[in-house]
């Protein structure tokens, strides 16, 4: 019976150790080496959930933000980036800034933590490579906030300040959402509660197949587009490739005094009506001619005429005497 008992929990034990071997191969995120037991490997970048629409009557730029916990530029901010950044539509430079940033301060707080755990541990020389090199590359962060917190218990709890700024910064980073060419306060905040009274139901319904309990909205036509003229490049992408959109514009908002149209089609209608108003004036200025002003200028061509024929004939008359 002792046997077969040690010999049922050894087997219970391998079909565990069995079982935890092949979570570890379908969970990639797993433990797998035993570095990664001292060090784990910490979430990576996430990008932003968003998932975009179009539709008849709100435009073809819009989107629904189901991000969690959703982090937004300040509206100056914003629109700094998307004037003087000419940052519009495309945000695929910002993403690659983003996530370049959240690398570099994630690999930047590893390095870090390692070098306030060797505080702890006496054998390893500070001073000595390769951990001079990471003395020089961190410590200087690191004590950035020494003497400015109290020492408690007679640790320096600066350094954990120091690397719990990082973590907020970090995950700003990955919470954070670009609205281009929306400001970030056109958003329309809609949870399950409120969801019913938004004026769409065919948004509705798709946000209710998305199954997330908070959104932001961004539709319509972006308020910088009231404000500033909309980028010549963007115009002429609608015109030449997306004459739709430019006929949706048009259509919905052709009456705010807006310039949907590329500039050079903009600065040929203008020289075409100029043209037109130089020839219309023209025209109505000669007929506002006086009629006895043109009745003296027949009465000069006649004179005149008169007066060549009378000179002829003297010169006939002349010459006929001569001879």
């Amino acid at each position: 019976m002792l046997m077969i008992l040690i010999e049922s929990e050894a087997l219970t034990a391998a079909q565990q150790l069995l079982s935890l071997s092949r979570s570890s191969h379908d969970n990639p995120e797993s433990v797998k080496t035993y570095l990664e037991i001292f060090f784990p490997k910490s979430s990576g970048f996430n990008s932003p959930s968003l998932s975009f629409y179009k539709d008849n009557l709100e435009g073809y730029y819009n989107f629904i933000v189901t991000q969690k916990n959703p982090l937004f530029l300040p509206n100056w901010v914003s629109e700094i980036i998307q004037i003087f950044g000419n940052q519009h539509i495309n945000t695929t430079n910002l993403r690659t800034l983003q996530e370049w940033a959240f690398g570099f301060l994630n690999k930047f707080r590893i390095l870090c933590e390692i070098r306030a755990a060797m505080w702890w541990w006496l054998m390893f020389n500070p001073y000595q490579e390769p951990f001079n090199t990471l003395r020089v590359l961190t410590e200087w962060y690191l004590t950035a906030f020494t003497g400015t917190f109290p020492i408690i218990l007679g640790i320096d709890i600066g350094p954990s300040i120091s690397i719990s700024l990082l973590g907020i910064i970090l995950d700003g980073l990955n919470r954070l959402v670009f609205t281009m060419p929306y400001l970030p306060s056109e958003g329309e905040k809609f949870n399950i509660t409120n969801l019913s009274t938004l004026d769409n139901p065919a948004l509705v319904n798709l946000i209710d197949k998305l199954g997330v309990e908070e959104v932001r909205i961004f539709r319509y036509l972006p308020s910088l587009w009231y404000k500033y003229p909309i980028p010549d490049n963007l115009r002429e992408y609608w015109y030449n490739k997306k004459p739709e959109i430019l006929q949706y514009f048009l259509k919905n908002y052709g009456n705010l005094g807006i310039d949907f149209l590329p500039d050079r089609i903009l600065q040929t209608e203008y020289e075409n009506q100029i043209n037109h108003e130089i020839i219309t004036t023209n025209i109505n200025n000669f007929t506002n001619i006086p009629t006895h002003f043109i009745c003296h200028a027949n009465e000069l061509l006649n004179n005149n005429v008169l007066i060549n024929k009378i000179f002829k004939l003297s010169q006939m008359y002349e010459i006929t005497l001569n001879n």
